[in-house]
C-alpha cells in the first residue's frame, strides 16, 4: 500500500482524517510567528484540498515571557467535500513549515492515523 488513493470515477467525494501525533522529545524551543505546521489532503501531490493546523499554545505572560509552541501530544482532524476527476490521486501530507521538532505521526500509545473517502455523487 502506498497511502495514495486514485479516484476511480469523476464525482463529489467526502474525506475525513484523524491524525494523532506526539513529539519525540521535550519541547525546548518556541515557534516563530510564521511557523504553522499542518496536515493536508492533497490532490495530485500539489493542491491542498482540505488542511488543518497543529494545535498551538500561544501565551504572553505579563509581557515578560512569550511562548508559542505545538502541544506535546495532539490530534488534527480534517473533513470536507470536494469535486474530483477520474484518475486524480489523493494523499495525506505533513507540512512541517519550519517545525524542527521530531514527531511520532500516529502518536505514541494513541489512535494512530485514520482517513477515509466516500463518493457522494
Amino acid at each position: 500500500m502506498t497511502g495514495i488513493f486514485t479516484v476511480p470515477t469523476t464525482g463529489r467525494y467526502a474525506f475525513e482524517a484523524t491524525i494523532n501525533y506526539s513529539t519525540t522529545a521535550v519541547i525546548t524551543v518556541g515557534l516563530g510567528a510564521g511557523i504553522n505546521p499542518s496536515f493536508a489532503i492533497r490532490q495530485n501531490a500539489t493542491t491542498n484540498l482540505i488542511s488543518g493546523l497543529f494545535p498551538l499554545l500561544n501565551v504572553n505572560i505579563i509581557a515578560v515571557l512569550n511562548l508559542r509552541t505545538i502541544l506535546g501530544n495532539g490530534t488534527v482532524t480534517l473533513a470536507g467535500e470536494v469535486d474530483l476527476n477520474a484518475g486524480d490521486t489523493i494523499d495525506l501530507f505533513y507540512n512541517a513549515n519550519g517545525l524542527t521538532i521530531g514527531l511520532t505521526l500516529g502518536g505514541a500509545n494513541s489512535g494512530g492515523i485514520v482517513w477515509s473517502c466516500h463518493r457522494i455523487s
